[in-house]
C-alpha cells in the first residue's frame, strides 16, 4: 500500500485477532479467525504474517505464501461503518476528523490517482501556518489526525454506490464492500490542464491553477495565462495588479474572447497571443521551473509561471448515480449545512462550487457535512427510541 495503511489491499483481509500485538510484521504467527465477534470454529488456526496494526485489535493480514491460503470464509462480505467519505483531499478528511471525534466510525476512500492537493505546491493563505504549508504536508497531518480518532481509510476507489433499506452499500475497485448509513461526497473536480509534453513536472511549481492561491508570489514575475474566454482575460487583468508583465496566450487556433473582454486587456496595455503552446522548457538546474514556451508556428516565449484557466470538470458520477441534485454548471448543489437533495448524502469541497476553490473553504465545508450528518443519525436514533450511550 501506499500512504494509506489502514485501508486493504489485494491479498490482505482485515480480521480481529487475540493477544494483539504492536509490532508492525512479524512472521510465523498462529490465529484464531474470528468472525461475526466469535471463534470460527469450522476455520483452521492460519498462519498469517502481520501488518500495520489498525484500530484496537483489527489487523490487516496476508496468509504466508509458502503455506496456506486465506480461505474464502476469511474475506468480510461487507464491512459496516456509520459513514463514508468518498474523497481524501482537506474537504474529505476536515470531515473524517469530526465524525470521529463524535464517536461515528467512518471509512474514508481515497483512490491513489492525483487530486489537487497531491501536487507539490505550498499553501500560504491557510490560517496558522506564516510560512506556508505544502498541500500533501496538510494532507498528510489530516489523515493522522483522524487515524487518531478512529477513521479507516481505503486506497480504493468507489465504483458503485447505490440506496439500501437501512442505508448505502459501496463498492470498492480492490472488492471491498461496505455499508453505511450516510455519505459523504468530497470527490472533487478534474482540471483542464494546458498540456504539452512534461507539463505534470511542472504543476504546483510554476504551472498553477488558481491567483487566489498564488497570486501573492507573482510579483514581479513574468506570468503567462492560459486561457481563451472572458474569464481567462479577467484572470490576467487580476494578475496585473501583482506584475505588470502579464500575457494571455489563447491556446488555440482563433480568438475566442468577446469584444469586451479583448477591450479589458487592451485598455491596459496587455498583450494577447493567438497560438496553441506545444511544449515547455525548464530552467536549467531547477525542474519543474518554467523558462519558456514554445507555440505550434514556432514562437518561444520567455515564461517564469504560467495559469492554466482552461475549466475543471466536478467529479460528480456518483452523484449522479444516486440521483442527487446538480447545478446548471453540473457542481453538487447543497443547502448551507451541506446537505444535498437526497437524505443523508452530503457533499463538501470543490465538488459543490464553481468558485471559491480553496483549502480553507473546503475544508469548512467537509467539518461541516460532518457535523450535519452526526446530527442527523442523532435525530434518526432519537425517532427510533435508540438511547444508548456511545463509547469509545
Amino acid at each position: 500500500m501506499n500512504k494509506r495503511h489502514s485501508g486493504v489491499e489485494p491479498g490482505l483481509v482485515m480480521v480481529e485477532v487475540e493477544a494483539a500485538s504492536s509490532s508492525e510484521e512479524r512472521l510465523g504467527r498462529d490465529v484464531d479467525l474470528i468472525v461475526g465477534g466469535r471463534i470460527d470454529s469450522a476455520a483452521p488456526k492460519l498462519h498469517l504474517r502481520l501488518r500495520k496494526p489498525g484500530q484496537d485489535g483489527l489487523y490487516f493480514l496476508s496468509a504466508h505464501p509458502q503455506r496456506q491460503p486465506v480461505p474464502e470464509l476469511a474475506m468480510p462480505e461487507h464491512l459496516d461503518f456509520d459513514a463514508a467519505i468518498v474523497g481524501g483531499g482537506p474537504a474529505g478528511l476536515a470531515a473524517a476528523i469530526n465524525l470521529a471525534r463524535a464517536l461515528r466510525s467512518v471509512l474514508v476512500f481515497d483512490r491513489p490517482q492525483p487530486g489537487r492537493s497531491d501536487y507539490p505546491q505550498v499553501n500560504h493563505n491557510y490560517l496558522g501556518f506564516p510560512d506556508g504549508i505544502p498541500a500533501r504536508e496538510l494532507c498528510e497531518r489530516g489523515t493522522a489526525q483522524a487515524e487518531r480518532y478512529g477513521a479507516q481509510f481505503s486506497d480504493s476507489e468507489v465504483v458503485a454506490i447505490r440506496r439500501v433499506a437501512d442505508g448505502f452499500a459501496l463498492e470498492g475497485s480492490g472488492g471491498e464492500r461496505c455499508r453505511v448509513r450516510g455519505v459523504i461526497l468530497a470527490t472533487g473536480v478534474r482540471d483542464h490542464w494546458t498540456r504539452f509534453p512534461g507539463f505534470e513536472t511542472f504543476v504546483g511549481r510554476s504551472l498553477h491553477w488558481c491567483i487566489v492561491c498564488d497570486g501573492y508570489e507573482m510579483r514581479g514575475k513574468r506570468v503567462v495565462v492560459a486561457g481563451n474566454d472572458d474569464e481567462a482575460a479577467t484572470m490576467a487583468v487580476q494578475m496585473h495588479r501583482f506584475t505588470r508583465d502579464v500575457t494571455l496566450v489563447t491556446n488555440d487556433g482563433a480568438l475566442g474572447l468577446t469584444p469586451e473582454g479583448f477591450d479589458r486587456l487592451a485598455r491596459r496595455e496587455l498583450p494577447v497571443v493567438i497560438g496553441r503552446i506545444t511544449s515547455g522548457r525548464a530552467q536549467s538546474g531547477a525542474p519543474g521551473m518554467l523558462e519558456s514556451l514554445r507555440l505550434e508556428d514556432g514562437r518561444e516565449l520567455p515564461v517564469e509561471h504560467l495559469f492554466s484557466h482552461q475549466g475543471a470538470a466536478p467529479q460528480t458520477a456518483l452523484a449522479r448515480s444516486l440521483r442527487v441534485e446538480l447545478s446548471n454548471g453540473g457542481y453538487i448543489t447543497v443547502d448551507t449545512e451541506q446537505r444535498t437533495s437526497e437524505p443523508f448524502v452530503y457533499a463538501a469541497g470543490d465538488c459543490t462550487r464553481l468558485l471559491a476553490h480553496q483549502i480553507g473553504t473546503a475544508a469548512h465545508e467537509g467539518a461541516t457535512a460532518a457535523q450535519t450528518l452526526n446530527y442527523d443519525l442523532f435525530e434518526a436514533d432519537e425517532l427510533q427510541g435508540d438511547t444508548g450511550a456511545r463509547v469509545a
